[in-house]
């Protein structure tokens, strides 16, 4: 059986069309690993350490990132399935990574709320990497004592 991090097999061929092709257990190992990475990544600084860590398994993880970790895994598996039958791009492949990121977005900037398995809502604390307040002088520092256009001496 493959191992599910974010996504069970089933939040990932909801995503894929019924006539073509659907995961099997053994087809998404690596994938998962590559899209937990990049999905946490792309929280860290939003989420608590504590909140993302906690996401281990499809059961731990709430459904909207379920969602969004299904649809890039289907668009992953989908691209690398269809690649030597199309050329470029596959357009399916990318409406899934679009739609995706798109919600990843909405969530980095509170335009959607995340909830954990009982409704609660997961708190987005903004980006709390470091700002403007972090660094001295700043914008609030008061104007500065000298200019490249002083002459001295």
């Amino acid at each position: 059986m493959a191992t599910e991090i974010l996504a069970s097999l089933d939040d990932i061929n909801v995503h894929l069309p019924d006539d073509k092709a659907k995961m099997q257990d053994s087809d998404d190992d690596e994938l998962q690993t590559d899209i937990a990475r990049y999905i946490r990544a792309l929280f860290s600084g939003f989420y608590s350490t504590a909140i993302i860590s906690g996401w281990n398994s499809p059961s731990n993880t709430p459904e909207l990132i379920r969602g969004i970790a299904g649809r890039l895994i289907a668009a992953k598996w989908y691209a690398r399935l269809y690649s030597e039958d199309v050329d470029g791009v596959s357009a399916y492949a990318q409406y899934l990574y679009n739609e995706a990121n798109r919600t990843i977005d909405q969530l980095r900037t509170g335009m959607l709320t995340l909830v954990d398995g009982l409704g609660v809502e997961i708190v987005n604390e903004g980006n709390i990497f470091m700002d403007s307040d972090d660094f001295f002088p700043n914008d609030s520092a008061g104007p500065p004592k000298f200019s490249m256009d002083m002459t001295f001496g």
